[in-house]
């Protein structure tokens, strides 16, 4: 596997892991409200984790159909895709961790 596909797909499972772990720990916890309203929807009707992942394949059509469009390779466009996911649950799951912990409003 190429070094960039490889490091966006951990990013990807490191981040994933991460907002799933934090979002259920907020769920439980307290009052919390999903951020997306995509994600609210999905997790209503799926439930958290298959919600959750449901929310992550959206996410990765919505990176990965604009960079196809303009051009960009299939190892390039998974990379984008990966990586672009993973980074948006980890932020997510910083922001869950502040919920939690009582810094996020």
């Amino acid at each position: 596997m190429f070094p960039r596909l490889a490091a966006a797909i951990g990013i990807f499972l490191v981040g994933a892991v991460a907002d799933i772990a934090s979002t259920y720990v907020a769920i439980s916890g307290g009052q919390y409200v999903e951020g997306s309203p995509v994600g609210a929807a999905f997790i209503g009707t799926f439930g958290l984790v298959p919600g959750m992942l449901l929310t992550k394949a959206a996410g990765m059509v919505l990176i990965g159909i604009p960079v196809a469009v303009a051009g960009g390779t299939r190892r390039v466009v998974a990379t984008l895709m990966c990586a672009g996911v993973g980074v948006l649950s980890l932020a997510t799951a910083v922001r869950n961790v502040l919920f939690v912990a009582g810094v996020w409003p």
